[in-house]
């Protein structure tokens, strides 16, 4: 029953306790060791202050030697040791105390953290509830199929993603412990005369590291196991239970179970290569590589970086999880410019590719801050892709409209509807001002014009420091730059504001946006 193995588990504490010293008497016992130790140097020095003061003379500090050795010498251990029980009989109680009423108090307080945060959630989804009334996110059938293919995927890729955990973690010991050596070595350089002090605090920080890896390998199994029966079927069901996320709709009976399949081997990738990174004594991809696992969780990322992907011997998979939810306002516009839904999907995901990569950039250089980019702007909405069409039309240097990723777009072939026609227009006026100035145009009118731009039109009281400089510089400009320069801005910024318009650019913004932010921080 339960309470018997309650009181078994109570027993088995108890028997380790039965080994394990009492904190209170082995503090004792060390503390009043080293007060006897260190007696005939605190004597040495005590005399020596003695004699040193200039204003008694040698009767009296003959006199006062004299009191100390007859009086301190025998008094000290009798003080020392009483001193000592009583902070450590006080420090005994308040330990005690702590365990015994702590425990009480911290569950009480994490209660009221709880039916506070699940009240204020109740009413946030009674409102929500309210305005969208009765919404089924999966069906049944996808409920159940989830659920079988999270317990295939749990006892295939789960174990085995587990049993790879286990039969690397001597390696991943030794890798942490190597690390830790590696970055000890400076304090030891600095410790001087307290070496002996350090090495002994090194030791029991050893031993304690070394249960803390053993627990937290454990501990990686069992949540690998976890993930591996979860995350198939958060996959195969097409639900995306975060913000940002929609189920995906019209899928056949094969997809849910190639994608679930997908899914349980991405589970078994990503054991390897976390381990990897533990073992190769990358930590730094370590912490890349679990945020850029959440972004891949909420759909803010479709595959790892290349240099997280390069730490795993297995190969890597991607899940079609986000390809063909598309949102009616993505529909509007397929058909609009009447050409296939692959074209604008890879479309918008190559403008979001250059968007990330150019506010990355910009935070590097400071011409972004990252509170700046945490307030969202307008500002930036519109500047962002505004600075990445710039290096659209700089690239496009024949009849062609190059994109980031290759595909190029042509007046005869190109797509048609207001939309189209008014882009198309306004990216060919920015490419006609630019190849007017031709070779002609300096660099430093290239990085303002990108500046400029990067602002969105913004207030120069509003921008970071350096942002706002650089459109100062812009509107210092002389001519021929400046009429070009200008000619390519207002082009520019009236295509991204068009752009702006989109709903499935306002999706792809909104997840560069938030890859920023969390790069940031």
């Amino acid at each position: 029953s339960v309470v018997d193995r309650c009181e078994h588990a109570f027993d088995v504490i108890r028997h380790i306790n039965g080994f394990w010293p009492n904190f209170a008497s082995t503090g004792f016992a060390t503390s009043y060791v080293s007060a006897l130790l260190c007696f005939p140097v605190l004597l040495l020095f005590t005399l020596w202050a003695l004699w040193s003061i200039a204003s008694i003379g040698p009767a009296r500090k003959t006199f006062s030697t004299v009191f100390i050795l007859t009086f301190g010498v025998p008094l000290y251990p009798v003080l020392v040791g009483l001193a000592l029980a009583v902070i450590w009989i006080l420090a005994g109680f308040g330990v005690m105390a702590v365990v015994s009423v702590g425990p009480v108090a911290g569950f009480a307080w994490l209660c009221l953290q709880a039916w506070d945060a699940t009240e204020n959630f109740v009413e946030e989804q009674r409102e929500e509830y309210e305005e969208r009334g009765v919404t089924e996110d999966i069906t049944f059938l996808q409920l159940f199929l989830g659920i079988a293919i999270g317990m295939a995927t749990l006892c295939t890729f789960g174990v085995t993603a587990a049993a790879l955990t286990l039969v690397k973690s001597p390696l991943v010991l030794l890798s942490c412990i190597a690390h830790g050596i590696k970055n000890s070595i400076p304090v030891f350089k600095s410790s001087e005369g307290w070496c002996c002090l350090v090495f002994i605090a090194w030791c029991f920080g050893l031993v304690a590291g070394v249960i803390v890896v053993v627990i937290l390998v454990i501990l990686s199994a069992l949540v690998k196991l976890i993930v591996a029966a979860i995350w198939p079927a958060y996959v195969s069901t097409g639900w995306l239970r975060f913000i940002g996320g929609r189920r995906r709709e019209g899928m056949g009976c094969c997809m849910p179970l190639v994608e679930g399949i997908k899914g349980g081997y991405q589970v078994l990738w990503a054991a390897d290569l976390l381990t990897n990174a533990c073992i190769t004594m990358r930590f730094d991809l370590l912490d890349q590589s679990l945020r850029e696992f959440r972004q891949l969780a909420v759909g803010y990322r479709s595959e790892l970086s290349p240099e997280c992907r390069a730490v795993a011997c297995l190969p890597p998979v991607t899940i079609g999880l986000f390809q063909g939810s598309w949102e009616l306002s993505g529909e509007a516009l397929i058909a609009q410019l009447d050409v296939s839904g692959s074209i604008v999907q890879d479309g918008w995901a190559s403008f979001a590719n250059e968007m990330t990569r150019v506010g990355r950039e910009a935070l590097e250089s400071g011409l972004l801050t990252e509170d700046f980019v945490l307030s969202v702007p307008p500002e930036l909405v519109i500047g962002l892709p505004a600075r990445v069409l710039l290096d659209t039309v700089e690239r496009s240097v024949g009849p062609d409209l190059v994109f980031a990723n290759g595909y190029k777009v042509r007046e005869e072939f190109r797509p048609r509807g207001d939309f189209a026609d008014q882009v198309w227009e306004d990216l060919s006026a920015a490419r006609k001002a630019l190849a007017a100035i031709g070779g002609k145009f300096p660099q430093h009118a290239r990085e303002s014009l990108r500046g400029a731009l990067l602002a969105g039109g913004g207030d120069l009281d509003e921008l970071p420091t350096a942002l706002a400089q650089a459109v100062r510089d812009f509107e210092r400009l002389g001519p021929p730059e400046r009429d070009a320069c200008a000619t390519v801005h207002r082009s520019l910024i009236a295509v991204a504001v068009a752009c702006s318009r989109q709903g499935a650019f306002k999706k792809r913004l909104e997840k560069v946006l938030v890859t920023l932010t969390q790069d940031s921080s």
